[in-house]
């Protein structure tokens, strides 16, 4: 019955009323018992019994004589349920019903006997469980014009007569509980219907969606928890489409890089077969060509290795001490080798002064690598490619600069994503350089971000804190 999240949420809305309400109910109809409507129906018995004490004191007799007393009560006639009883100075009756009188006996007595005699009216209710119906007891002291104390009037009222309107208090109380409870019931099944049903929706959504094909979303409605859940489960499919999106182009990818490299080799060995050997010129181009073709299937292969390792965890980093400034002129050197091979000019900017930091060597060297290689391969001939260091505001910045056709707007936000070629879609590469690059360097505690304008070149900055890993 309590498994679905609407029967909890139904139990959950109506529990603390049914806890709250009888208490409440009890304790207010105990309150108005006891302050309210006893003490009215005491204060109305006590203005009754001062009229007939007024009316006893022009009487005296009345006070020292039974029978007169018994004649001046039958004159009252007063009537039910209330009954009066007449008791003289020392508290013994005087006059009384027979019917009170066979249960009283000849003397009042008690502690409301002795608070009344200081000249106080006094009540009290019977203990309720008792055998005596009679719960009302009010005593008024008669006092004549000289002071003398002449007898008291004693009111009773019977159990019947009065718990009649408890009960009618009772029943109201019982009865707004059981109406307030039918409503917080309707309601609490209304807001469960209107919380399950949204849920509900989103679950059949979840079981029915589709692995493959366009992303199925759902409208965000409810409470904003309901939507918030949506929400999730809408940016879950677009995802998965970005997933799928990313996975055709690895493939796609990976066959063509691969099918056009292979071909190559397999051109230049056919070439080779073909007589080419007999050519040490053509045979020595062949060869050279063969070899780069191999290491661009080498460089293919180490990033889509560094792609796994990526999924895999997070990157593995063998920190040591790097003296940056002999570092990155070691592989500058190398760097301006290929620029001149590609007829594009080379500049650095090394200050002697740049500190040691920890760090990966291997690692930041192809992160390195990855940013100049692309410099290298999309700067025209004769164009400008520029590495530059320094230390900025307790930061080590590496700068490379190019002067190439730059980078459209609408590809750089997108720029660091696998795969991602936008506009240079169809040259070399897997187009996981960049987003290795950036990889390697934020596992360095570093970042990585690139300026560009269309026709003025690219600046890529690899920034890192001089105090991160050690």
């Amino acid at each position: 019955m309590f498994r679905t999240f609407r029967s909890r949420l139904l139990i959950s809305t109506l529990l603390p009323f049914l806890l709250i309400a009888p208490i409440l109910g009890l304790t207010l109809t105990a309150l108005v018992e006891e302050r309210i409507l006893l003490p009215s129906l005491a204060r109305e018995m006590a203005d009754q019994g001062v009229l007939i004490a007024r009316l006893g004191t022009v009487l005296p007799e009345i006070w020292t004589d039974p029978k007169a007393a018994q004649v001046f009560l039958q004159a009252l006639a007063i009537q039910q349920p209330t009954q009066v009883l007449l008791l003289d100075p020392a508290g013994r009756l005087l006059a009384a019903p027979a019917e009170v009188r066979s249960a009283l006996g000849s003397s009042a007595g008690g502690p409301l006997f002795e608070q009344a005699q200081r000249g106080e009216i006094v009540w009290q209710a019977a203990p309720r469980g008792t055998d005596s119906d009679i719960i009302l007891d009010v005593l008024v002291p008669v006092t004549s014009e000289q002071g003398i104390r002449l007898g008291y009037v004693r009111l009773l009222r019977r159990l019947p007569d009065v718990t009649e309107g408890f009960h009618r208090v009772r029943r109201l109380v019982l009865g707004t509980v059981a109406v307030g409870l039918l409503l917080s019931g309707l309601f609490g099944w209304i807001l469960a219907q209107s919380l399950s049903r949204p849920l509900q929706q989103v679950a059949r959504a979840i079981a029915e969606a589709p692995l493959e094909g366009p992303a199925v979303t759902l409208p965000e409605s409810g409470p904003q928890e309901v939507r918030q859940l949506i929400r999730v489960f809408n940016r879950l499919q677009q995802r998965r489409v970005e997933l799928e999106e990313a996975r055709r182009l690895l493939l796609r990818s990976v066959v063509h890089e691969f099918g056009r490299l292979i071909g190559a080799l397999r051109a230049a060995f056919h070439a080779l077969q073909g007589g080419a050997m007999e050519s040490p010129t053509l045979r020595q181009e062949l060869l050279q060509g063969m070899s780069q073709t191999a290491n661009e299937l080498a460089r293919l292969l180490e990033d889509l290795t560094q792609l796994y390792r990526h999924t895999a965890g997070p990157l593995p980093l063998q920190r040591r001490p790097l003296a940056l400034a002999p570092w990155l002129r070691e592989r500058a050197a190398l760097w301006a080798e290929m620029a001149r091979e590609r007829a594009l000019h080379w500049k650095e900017e090394i200050p002697p002064d740049l500190p040691a930091i920890q760090a990966d060597p291997e690692r930041l060297a192809q992160a390195l690598e990855n940013l100049v290689d692309n410099a290298l391969k999309f700067t025209p001939a004769g164009g400008w490619v520029t590495l530059h260091a320094e230390v900025r505001d307790q930061e080590v910045w590496i700068r490379i600069r190019d002067t190439g056709p730059g980078i459209p707007p609408e590809d750089l936000p997108r720029l660091f994503e696998p795969f991602y070629r936008g506009s240079q879609e169809g040259r070399p590469g897997l187009g996981l350089g960049l987003f290795l690059a950036r990889t390697i360097v934020e596992a360095h505690g570093g970042r990585l971000d690139v300026e560009s304008r269309v026709g003025e070149g690219s600046c890529f900055r690899l920034i890192r804190p001089l105090t991160v890993g050690g």
